[in-house]
């Protein structure tokens, strides 16, 4: 019996945290209908036996990986709020959107409106997990632009919570044309559209 005990608790082989970051990527990359078991595997670094007995499913697998998109963006917002102020980060993730355009000729985009725009209709739970994690930052946004307000940054008269939502829909609307391939006059125009927004 003791014996039995011994081998049940042997530790993992691997990094959890590192494997689920290294899915998270692949996902955002490839999508989660093209993400198979076969290419998943050698993508985190882990056997078959070890993906069953840590994630049980492809689906639990993604639910972490979206869940960890949250707390990753949340965390990289708040450290660049507290450095350069609400309308700043705001305006900062407009910059930096537009920088990687710049830079490499394509953007990665956000992980939640490409999972959304695939598993709606298609997969329930995930999809409920997703509008739960898009209006987390919404509720995030709104309450920087909140922030925002209250300094004086933003003067714009609509509430908190209309603003935000333009913000967001805005911005995400921005990555779904660079994507789709919109000469620069579009992306410029719908830039200088998301500025007003926060004025």
């Amino acid at each position: 019996m003791l014996f039995m005990k011994l081998t049940r608790g042997r530790p993992k082989a691997f990094n959890e945290d590192e494997a689920v970051a290294k899915a998270m990527n692949y996902f955002w990359e490839h999508g989660y209908d093209n993400a198979s078991l076969e290419k998943l595997l050698p993508a985190m670094g882990i056997k078959k036996s070890s993906f069953y007995h840590t994630f049980k499913s492809k689906e639990e697998l993604f639910s972490r990986t979206l869940h960890l998109y949250r707390e990753q963006t949340q965390k990289e917002f708040t450290n660049l709020k507290n450095e350069i102020g609400a309308k700043n980060a705001l305006l900062m993730m407009l910059t930096l959107t537009m920088d990687e355009l710049k830079s490499t000729g394509k953007v990665k985009g956000c992980l939640l409106i490409s999972s959304g725009q695939e598993c709606y209709n298609k997969y329930p739970h995930l999809n409920q997990q997703i509008a739960r994690e898009y209006n987390y930052f919404l509720k995030l946004f709104e309450e920087t632009v909140e922030e925002a307000k209250n300094k004086g940054e933003i003067k714009n008269p609509l509430s908190a919570n209309k603003i935000a939502g333009r913000y967001l829909s805005s911005i995400n609307g921005l990555l779904v044309t660079i994507q789709a391939g919109a000469p620069q006059s579009v992306l410029d125009d719908l830039v200088e559209s998301l500025k007003e927004i926060l004025e």
